[in-house]
């Protein structure tokens, strides 16, 4: 649905004083002190523990070397996603404003939106690791 007249009645009147509730002071990238970014030209990526061995054992003179199994324990699969949002005005509500251009400043607030979306994806993948660990 694309943003109408309706939708900013008052924006259209003169005597309006301010525009406010799109910027606020910004916590950009957090995010990234805790993860790497990697980019990936693949649909999902699959990382493998692998089990080891036990301690190495004390051979006795002229008997045979002890030997130890490793294998695959746990496989973790990253799916990736797309996250997007638009945003449409028409034509009448941006010549009929009279305080600012509203592609910049929704634009700017779509950008804002889209990190946002990035942080708190990234802070539900830290309290799903939490409570992995708190629950096992």
């Amino acid at each position: 649905m694309a943003i109408s007249r309706s939708q900013l009645v008052k924006e259209l009147e003169p005597g309006l004083n301010a525009l406010f509730g799109l910027e606020y002071k910004r916590y950009e990238n957090q995010h990234a002190e805790i993860y790497t970014n990697e980019s990936s030209d693949r649909a999902f990526e699959e990382e493998v523990m692998l089990s080891g061995f036990g301690n190495a054992q004390v051979k006795g003179e002229g008997s045979g070397v002890s030997f130890d199994d490793a294998q695959e324990t746990y496989t973790a699969r990253y799916t990736h996603e797309t996250v997007a949002l638009a945003f449409a005005i028409t034509e009448e509500a941006i010549e009929d404003n009279l305080y600012d251009r509203l592609s910049a400043r929704y634009t700017k607030a779509l950008a804002r939106s889209m990190s946002n979306a990035k942080q708190v994806k990234n802070l539900e993948m830290e309290w799903r690791y939490f409570l992995l660990l708190t629950l096992h």
